[in-house]
């Protein structure tokens, strides 16, 4: 995995804070290249990139949740069952514990120390982002113990404390942002590499933020302190992420040091391929039912897909060699798959990901290799987006939990996700087309039969499948949406197989084949503690821990 440019600038943990010291005759001993304390803009920019890197596709835990919500299958990953000794578990673990919120802390501790609030809600908020990720993908974790001085083994607090605490702290942030009565309204301007500065954009994040914490808590609500009470004045407020505000990490298409997209540089700047388009996303998006026998957009070709990847073959042109899952141009493997074909190297003719989820290459329909020639890697790393809210709004209605126009919610979820598809694919090629108009139109309108048609569950597999389709590439998301509502439904192979349209052949024969799959192993709804953490705490264990059933009190 490649160092990147902030952790380069950088290096090791900032977690001195930026105090005062009384000079005296021992100063002259001091390294001036060798600083004991840290800027607070630059502390805050090292907070930004890494919190952005934390879960990031292609980097640690982010190389493995696309293949578990079914995004993408790889060669490493086909299959459910990470294990504790996974370094991914322990690098992530790391990233999130050591390189932000240590040095969110010290950002917090500094800026309230010099009545720096609005660097204070800042850290505070990116904070209460890492926290909730890390009770998500791990339940009860090290929290009120964390990063208190002279504790070296944290206990591990129940989930249901921490997003209580992490609400808590939410609103603290706000306070933070709005105290225009404090001494030193310093604002980081270019030190935040987010908002820039932009007070009301973090406080709209902030209540995006919020709002994501008590929807994916609602099946649990009585185990969050006024639940109802916080979600009414949340939608009263209606102040949430617009587009254009969306909390991300952007990239550059700078190579040295690399500034582009994780995910853009292994793909088309490695070796041989490692991510492959899950053919269960491709079968949904497409219309297509040889294995999604029940999906829900049966017929519908979702407009958004030569933004999401790219064939590298056109549909009469022949593979690099046998191929283990094949329709027309598309070709990839399986998730569990045992077929001959599925260990072949497909890098010259596999189906790539695309210009919108990591700034490679748009499909103009014409084939072409994917490699350093094509894409630039700047799209951004995912972390909460606009086109989220109507669909929590959505799911709320749904669920009976608030009154309002699920449907309209629904629309307007696809629209701003499309709108973030534009506007991040014109900003990696400005020549590339945008969707809209009467494209958009009928796809919209060929969702909304299939919506007014369904029945009050198949509404909500219709939402969650669409928040799904437009979290490509924000995997935790994506990860608790599957585990909170059971949707999208995930591939489950009847009889241990699986159906490719086209032969495994190199030559594009139309089939269909029957491909043998190992069996999927049991679909996992919480990671493994990381061995490199239970073995420096004696307080966090694997002992008795069933990762296949609920281990996260919002997972009922």
């Amino acid at each position: 995995m490649k160092i990147r440019y902030f952790t380069k600038i950088f290096t090791g943990t900032l977690i001195l804070l930026a105090t005062s010291c009384q000079k005296d005759f021992l100063d002259i001993n001091t390294d001036p290249n060798l600083p004991t304390t840290a800027e607070l803009p630059k502390l805050l920019t090292n907070v930004e990139y890494n919190a952005g890197m934390t879960f990031a596709p292609g980097y640690y835990m982010g190389s493995i949740l696309p293949s578990y919500v079914h995004h993408l299958t790889s060669r490493e990953v086909d299959n459910y069952g990470i294990s504790a000794t996974a370094a991914n578990l322990g690098n992530t673990w790391l990233q999130a514990y050591v390189s932000t919120l240590k040095n969110a802390d010290a950002v917090i501790m500094s800026a309230e120390a010099e009545e720096n609030m609005i660097y204070a809600g800042i850290g505070k908020l990116i904070k209460a982002y890492v926290f909730a990720g890390l009770v998500d993908l791990w339940g009860d974790i090290p929290y009120s113990e964390f990063n208190v001085e002279a504790i070296t083994a944290p206990k591990a607090d129940a989930s249901q404390d921490i997003y209580n605490n992490l609400i808590s702290l939410i609103e603290e942030a706000k306070a933070n942002l709005n105290d225009t009565e404090a001494a030193n309204l310093l604002k980081p301007k270019d030190a935040d590499i987010i908002y820039k500065g932009d007070v009301e954009k973090w406080i709209r994040m902030a209540n995006t933020l919020e709002l994501r914490l008590l929807v994916q808590s609602r099946k649990a609500k009585g185990e969050i302190t006024d639940w109802s009470a916080k979600l009414t004045a949340l939608l009263n407020e209606n102040n949430f992420l617009q587009n254009g505000e969306d909390f991300e990490l952007k990239h550059s298409a700078q190579d040295n040091p690399d500034e582009r997209n994780q995910a853009y540089v292994d793909e088309y700047l490695g070796g041989q391929s490692t991510y492959y388009i899950n053919p269960w996303f491709y079968e949904i998006m497409s219309g297509k039912t040889y294995n999604a026998k029940e999906n829900p957009f049966a017929g519908i070709t979702d407009p958004r897909i030569p933004y999401y990847w790219v064939n590298q073959k056109r549909a009469t042109d022949e593979a690099q060699n046998e191929t283990d899952y094949r329709d027309g141009a598309f070709i990839s493997i399986l998730m569990a798959s045992n077929s001959s074909a599925a260990g072949n190297d497909q890098r010259a003719t596999s189906t790539f990901i695309g210009i919108y989820p990591c700034g490679g290459k748009y499909d103009e329909g014409q084939g072409g290799k994917c490699d350093q020639r094509v894409g630039n890697g700047i799209a951004p790393e995912k972390m909460i987006q606009a086109y989220s809210v109507p669909f929590m709004l959505a799911e709320l209605v749904l669920a009976g939990e608030i009154a309002g126009d699920a449907k309209a919610y629904l629309q307007e979820g696809i629209e701003k996700s499309v709108y973030h598809v534009n506007s991040v694919s014109v900003a990696s090629n400005a020549t590339v087309p945008t969707i809209g108009g009467e494209t958009l139109t009928t796809f919209l309108e060929n969702i909304m039969k299939k919506y007014d048609a369904a029945s009050a569950e198949g509404k909500m597999e219709i939402v969650m499948t669409q928040k799904w389709i437009a979290n490509f590439f924000n995997s935790v998301e994506a990860y608790n949406d599957i585990r909170r509502t059971g949707y999208p439904k995930l591939f489950a192979p009847e009889n241990g197989e699986a159906i490719s349209p086209y032969l495994k052949d190199k030559t594009p024969t139309v089939g269909p084949q029957i491909v043998p799959l190992k069996g999927l192993n049991a679909f996992q709804r919480i990671m493994w503690y990381p061995n490199s953490e239970i073995s420096r705490n004696p307080n966090i264990k694997n002992t008795g821990r069933n990762v296949s059933s609920s281990n996260v009190f919002w997972d009922k």
